[in-house]
């Protein structure tokens, strides 16, 4: 009996860039206008400036051209994944992070659930906060070594990082990210609806966290040899290993505070990355020299991680350059002023996730589709805070399982697991968190939720 091969991630992206390249071809080609909003200095699109243009179709050539557009687009990400690969490579060769997870295991390894829930505080507080995403590629390695020492498979290691910042990020009543930009879009106060929004973000996080939890316990297998073997040897705990992790820590408190309070992007994260690298090198007894070559061996592994990220981004290059990224749009968001109150409200959810296989980027799809569902909220009489609520909630598709953001693929690729099986994993709490998704937005009609 042969084995089943599973699909690159890179001939999924590729396979996607050329249906993306055909569609140039048979959709019809449009524009939005577009200006700078004086606030946020962001180019947002014009509300009901969507006209025909003369086709663009993309040819082969056009196509190819797109991957390396796509990593010069994406290229503070590219970077930040390398460096920050590089840095927890650093980290992880000096010993202290396997001694922890050894103690770890041997302290609490008859209760999975308690590491579990350990392990996932860190994802759950970034999300929230700050929409954690890219920065959570450089754990994966680690998770999945813990995954294997708790006899749970790699699916569970990118369940408790980017399914649970995904899902906190989702919800959240406080995300700096997309309410940041969003509500000052929509010209509601920041961080307006908090109640509502908590309620909601208590029932997500009690459907995620039920369902880990069954997994867990319904899955979970003998430890092989190979990990009982090397939880038998660990290393004795030494005082350089809580430097490195007093480095490892405070790098990472860093990240969220400084994104939270001083507003910093990837640009200011990858330099703390290259700091905390070199601290942990050194606190760790690396050396100058020792730490240059794991910072090289962590470039090494991640390089494929980080390109599919770029290439991710060629597909709505290609989109963008045929001319019918704005169509597709246009064509998701038109027909809600035909609906009801809160069926439109809960169609808009539904083409705000559509609208996220081509435009992936929470950014992104805010400066393209707010500027259309605002104006459209006000002629319905629809609150323009539940329209805020159901881009923020699209974020379940585009961050959970839309092959086209490329974060998400490379995090597929360092786990070993195949986009499938990962679709398999997240079928039932997907539909279970969709749904009350749905139901909250309906909710919020009825409430008058402002």
């Amino acid at each position: 009996m042969t084995k089943q091969r599973t699909l690159d991630p890179l001939l999924l992206i590729g396979s996607i860039i050329v249906l993306a390249a055909m569609l140039t071809w048979v959709l019809p080609a449009g524009q939005f206008e577009r200006e700078t909003d004086a606030q946020t200095h962001r180019t947002v699109v014009v509300p009901g400036s969507y006209k025909s243009v003369a086709r663009h179709p993309v040819g082969p050539w056009g196509a190819l051209v797109s991957i390396p557009e796509g990593l010069l687009e994406a290229a503070e990400v590219v970077f930040f994944v390398l460096l920050a690969g590089g840095a927890l490579t650093v980290v992880e060769s000096t010993g202290a992070v396997s001694n922890l997870l050894n103690h770890l295991m041997r302290r609490f390894g008859g209760h999975p659930l308690l590491v579990l829930g350990f392990a996932s505080i860190l994802f759950l507080i970034g999300g929230a906060s700050n929409n954690m995403y890219e920065e959570i590629l450089a754990f994966i390695p680690l998770l999945c070594a813990l995954m294997r020492r708790l006899g749970l498979n790699h699916e569970m290691a990118l369940a408790i990082s980017v399914g649970t910042a995904t899902v906190a990020a989702v919800f959240s009543p406080f995300n700096t990210f997309t309410l940041g930009i969003s509500q000052p879009m929509a010209q509601v106060a920041l961080f307006s609806g908090f109640a509502f929004r908590s309620v909601v973000f208590v029932l997500a996080i009690g459907i995620w966290g039920a369902y880990l939890g069954w997994y867990a316990l319904r899955f979970r297998v003998e430890v092989s040899a190979a990990d009982q073997a090397a939880a038998a040897h660990a290393g004795k705990w030494k005082t350089s290993d809580i430097w490195v992790l007093v480095a490892m820590n405070a790098g990472m408190a860093s990240m969220i505070l400084g994104g939270v309070f001083l507003h910093w992007e990837l640009l200011q994260f990858s330099a703390i990355w290259v700091l905390m690298g070199l601290a942990a090198g050194l606190a760790g007894g690396l050396g100058w020299r020792g730490t240059s070559e794991q910072f090289a061996e962590g470039f090494r592994r991640m390089v494929v991680a980080a390109a599919l990220v770029g290439f991710a981004r060629a597909i709505s290059v290609v989109l963008r350059n045929g001319l019918v990224l704005d169509t597709i749009a246009n064509v998701l968001f038109s027909p809600l002023r035909h609906l009801s109150l809160s069926l439109s409200a809960a169609m808009m959810m539904v083409s705000e996730s559509v609208l996220a296989f081509p435009m992936p980027s929470d950014s992104g799809r805010a400066m393209m589709s707010l500027p259309v569902t605002i104006p459209l909220a006000d002629l319905l009489g629809l609150s323009r805070q539940m329209v805020v609520v159901a881009y923020q909630y699209s974020g379940l598709v585009s961050g959970l399982i839309t092959p086209t953001t490329g974060a998400l693929l490379a995090m597929l690729a360092l786990a070993g697991v195949s986009y499938g099986k990962w679709i398999r994993f997240m079928l039932t709490p997907f539909a279970l968190l969709f749904a009350l998704a749905l139901a909250a937005i309906v909710a919020g009609v009825k409430l008058g939720i402002q």
